[in-house]
């Protein structure tokens, strides 16, 4: 009869993550996710083959974590709920420590073809689901002068995506205040009222 495992790769991984946002990909090794997890080095390479396997996992997770269908159940406007799952969503990097670790981890992903591949599909997820609150925004009324959602999505992922990347090189002031920011000025084109004619 097999032997229980004690430690569930839900917890692995969430040592991983913890191990990750405090070193980066490339100062991340198995024994200190096996210490943050209380395992040894050989029990991840048990569950997971090797470091990449670890770190394609815990890339494969983070993409099952966007919500394909966001949920709005929380009693938002749809506008309120795309502020919400765009610039809240950087909050875990809005110290300038944590943001230059995820750069350099970013940096790392892109020299690996299997790593690149899946932050593509994560970037394309998260992309979708921007497309799928803008239109509900428009549907609602909310957004009059929106282009089209996939555009607009686009535009509002590559709008925080490198107002991100230019506050880790020059992190003046807070970074979720910036995006604030960001996010107040495209969202005020797309709801001014058409000129009368």
């Amino acid at each position: 009869m097999a032997r229980p495992r004690v430690t569930t790769d839900t917890a692995l991984l969430d040592a991983a993550a913890a191990v990750l946002a405090r070193t980066g990909s490339t100062g991340f090794t198995l024994e200190l996710a096996g210490q943050q997890a209380g395992v040894s080095a050989a029990t991840l390479v048990k569950r997971f083959g090797s470091k990449r396997g670890l770190l394609i996992a815990s890339s494969q997770r983070w993409i099952d974590s966007i919500e394909p269908e966001p949920d709005s159940s929380r009693g938002e406007s749809p506008l309120a709920t795309l502020h919400r799952l765009s610039v809240r969503s950087y909050i875990d990097h809005s110290q300038p420590d944590d943001a230059a670790l995820h750069v350099s981890s970013l940096a790392a992903d892109l020299g690996d073809p299997e790593l690149t591949r899946l932050l593509a599909l994560g970037w394309a997820r998260k992309r979708s689901q921007l497309e799928r609150l803008i239109r509900r925004a428009i549907d609602a009324g909310e957004l009059r002068n929106a282009p089209a959602p996939t555009m607009a999505a686009r535009t509002l992922f590559a709008l925080l995506e490198g107002s991100f990347l230019g506050w880790t090189v020059d992190p003046s002031g807070p970074l979720l205040s910036i995006l604030d920011t960001e996010f107040d000025n495209l969202i005020a084109s797309w709801t001014q009222k058409e000129p009368p004619q």
